[in-house]
């Protein structure tokens, strides 16, 4: 099944939340509450070379979903701490031989899942019976990537750092690498690169 069709269908399922008015507090009591416990996401990827040698082709894009427990840390229950798993698929195009992590006179695709552990900390402009509101959300992510013998200069464990903000149901994601994604050695040290994603997130229960 392709997956902008997956992306689709559970956006589809996010927007039906949307329309359900809930009158009960998601709480046990009214001080404290949690919120954005469930995401989805997709997003424009981009390839931040070392170089200028370094070429990206086509669009390159990213979908990923999961779940984060949200602990409040007050009272008001606006400020908390996140912490989740979640799975993500990314697909980019450049000049870089992803098996040598040399340069090539050809584009070649790198097509991958990974295994995330996002972490936040989470301001928001929320309460107990609101359910519009604006959000900050500041991260880090681990990632272990499930990389392919064709793709094995990339590394199968990386860290991006995320900031998520936004109002009600539309939210800006933007992630960038903390580490190179090429495995070090003296063939690529000119062609390590970083990748930063932009894109929509969207929050529900």
């Amino acid at each position: 099944m392709s997956y902008n069709y997956i992306f689709l269908f559970l956006t589809s399922i996010y927007f039906s939340y949307g329309q359900i008015n809930y009158s009960i507090p998601d709480s046990l009591t009214n001080l404290k509450y949690r919120e954005d416990q469930f995401y989805i996401g997709a997003n424009y990827v981009l390839i931040k070379g070392v170089n200028q040698s370094i070429q990206q082709n086509n669009f390159s894009s990213q979908i990923h979903f999961g779940f984060l427990r949200d602990f409040p840390l007050n009272k008001k229950g606006n400020w908390s701490i996140a912490m989740g798993l979640g799975p993500s698929y990314t697909q980019f195009q450049s000049n870089i031989d992803f098996k040598t992590g040399l340069i090539s006179p050809s584009f070649n695709s790198a097509k991958y899942i990974s295994l995330n552990l996002p972490f936040e900390i989470r301001w928001r402009s929320s309460s107990s019976t609101s359910f519009s509101f604006w959000r900050i959300y500041l991260g880090s992510q681990l990632q272990y990537n499930f990389i392919s013998d064709n793709l094995s200069s990339l590394k199968n464990i990386t860290t991006l750092s995320t900031i998520n903000l936004g109002y009600n149901t539309w939210n800006f994601s933007l992630g960038y690498d903390l580490s190179n994604r090429l495995v070090d050695s003296v063939n690529n040290e000119t062609t390590q690169f970083k990748l930063l994603t932009i894109g929509l997130i969207f929050y529900l229960l």
